[in-house]
């Protein structure tokens, strides 16, 4: 700890403000889901601002009132649980296009490599893609000006290429293995956020479905999605919601009524102040589909309801690991200077009565977000008679399965996670990023022959692949040994080719590929293929 910073020698007196925040914190009056204010009993309003404003204007050295105020308003939320936050003015607008699935720009994934910016990907639907920029691409310049990478960080390239939808920006291009330097002007518009990652048949008749996030438009998406691999032959349909942090209630609830029988309780919240509960109103359209669920210990929150509700409907088999265990409901309070705070007014429960919100002691963060690293260090991620079962009631499903709560929700089949392919090497060339670099430097669509996975993955064999990549490493200082190559070389190939084929594919391509080196996928594969 710095002790000579001024700001260390007040956290005492921050200590007398918890004290008093502590003493009223039972008068908060919740007040339906889209209040705006919190309201405190006459005998303690205003007492919190009164200790500030004296702090801020007796303390020994000059005090920043922003600040202190806070760093109040932040121990105060994270005294009462884990996922009470509160989120700045500056990160509200962010939040915002995340859960509404869309913002206004040119729409281009891109990282800078080199000190070049790169196009990784151009956003489906988007006026990058119609005005004709390609992944690989290289924005050298915007609106006749060169960028100057060197001055500027990502977060400011961010803000030049956003923009007012209907608003023109001219992009100075130089593609490689083709055109050379060309200027493509951009009308900015209305961008997807889309939480599908990825849509398409990995046999002849089972799909796989990948879900990044449930957002306003996740269900929509989803539909659509489910929909389109179904027409293309998908008679059951793997779902993968791994990695998956959450997000809006409703989108999750949505989906799931898709895939139940009318009737079916989806999730339930209770809480002081709150209590309902969300069952399907109608057959679902993928009602008499089989699934399977992927979920692991990165599964939060709406990932879990889906797996949970699932799993207690008897509706599809759960495969993975245990999930992380957030079973908090929390309510978006705004406040005056258009920041706002998430607080917990209620927790979930799965319709077996199983809470998922896994145990945590107050005031100790650190400890619960460090649960991760405990489950690997017990060997959780790699043992199923390591996992732990917080809860030991017994919970049925709807066909009298017995299954667990107080801890996330468990898989039916667990999978051990695969480490087989670690390596100092592997460690390196994923620490510099240099898979998905020498992917976007050396290959552009037009290099990789093909219109289908299957021809495209064809087209890859032309090239020297291993021997170009070594090559590239060992050009990034990476120290190559032969002994690590020959334990990661089959994770490493399959990652480059998945790379590859995203340039000219997009993140079905890249997730196509990926599967078929995917324990998780192939073990409910296998499953799905010989289940009727």
């Amino acid at each position: 700890m710095n002790t000579k910073n001024p700001f260390y020698n007040f956290l005492p007196i921050f200590g007398a403000i918890f004290l008093i925040l502590g003493l009223i914190l039972g008068k908060f009056l919740y007040q339906n889901g889209n209040s705006t204010s919190l309201y405190f009993s006459n005998n303690s309003s205003g007492k919190v601002d009164e200790v500030i404003e004296k702090v801020v204007k007796n303390y020994v050295d000059p005090i920043d009132e922003n600040e202190i105020t806070e760093y109040t308003i932040n121990h105060l939320l994270n005294h009462l649980d884990p996922h009470s936050t509160y989120i700045p003015p500056q990160e509200v607008k962010t939040e915002k296009e995340r859960m509404s699935g869309k913002f206004e720009g040119i729409g281009i994934e891109f990282r800078i490599i080199e000190d070049t910016l790169m196009v990784i990907n151009s956003i489906h639907g988007g006026p990058s893609e119609r005005a004709g920029v390609l992944p690989g691409d290289r924005i050298i310049g915007l609106n006749n000006e060169s960028i100057a990478l060197g001055k500027l960080t990502t977060d400011s390239l961010v803000t030049l290429l956003r923009g007012k939808k209907g608003s023109e920006i001219n992009l100075m291009i130089f593609r490689p293995f083709d055109n050379g330097h060309i200027n493509i002007p951009v009308i900015r518009s209305e961008i997807p956020i889309f939480s599908i990652d990825a849509a398409f048949l990995l046999s002849d008749s089972i799909g796989y479905i990948k879900i990044n996030r449930f957002s306003y438009q996740t269900h929509a998406e989803f539909k659509k999605a489910a929909k389109t691999i179904i027409k293309k032959g998908a008679k059951k349909i793997i779902l993968d919601v791994r990695n998956n942090p959450g997000g809006s209630l409703n989108a999750v609830v949505n989906i799931c009524e898709e895939l139940l029988p009318e009737g079916r309780n989806i999730v339930y919240t209770k809480g002081e102040n709150e209590q309902e509960s969300y069952n399907s109103r109608y057959d679902g359209d993928f009602s008499a589909i089989p699934f399977a669920v992927l979920i692991n210990q990165n599964s939060a929150s709406a990932s879990e309801i889906l797996a949970g509700a699932l799993q207690d409907n008897d509706r599809a088999t759960i495969f993975g690991r245990r999930t992380f265990g957030k079973g908090l409901v929390q309510s978006v309070l705004n406040l005056k200077d258009h920041s706002r705070i998430h607080l917990t007014i209620a927790r979930y429960y799965i319709p077996s009565g199983r809470c998922i919100q896994k145990p945590f002691e107050k005031d100790d963060i650190v400890g619960y977000r460090n649960d991760e690293r405990y489950r690997w260090e017990n060997g959780e991620l790699y043992h199923k008679d390591s996992m732990k079962i917080l809860d030991t009631t017994l919970y049925k499903t709807v066909k009298g399965r017995i299954v667990y709560g107080g801890g996330g929700v468990i898989p039916d089949e667990f999978v051990p996670l695969d480490t087989t392919m670690n390596s100092k090497l592997l460690y390196d060339i994923t620490e510099k990023n240099l898979i998905s670099s020498f992917a976007i430097q050396y290959f552009t669509p037009k290099k990789i022959q093909g219109i289908d996975f299957k021809d495209c993955t064809l087209s890859l064999t032309k090239f020297s692949l291993e021997q170009s990549f070594k090559k590239y490493c060992i050009e990034k200082e990476i120290d190559w040994i032969e002994s690590d190559w020959k334990i990661s070389k089959a994770y490493i190939m399959n990652r480059l080719k998945a790379y590859i084929l995203r340039v000219k594919l997009g993140n079905n391509g890249l997730y196509q590929k990926i599967a078929e080196d995917d324990s998780d996928i192939q073990r409910a594969l296998n499953f799905l293929s010989f289940t009727n």
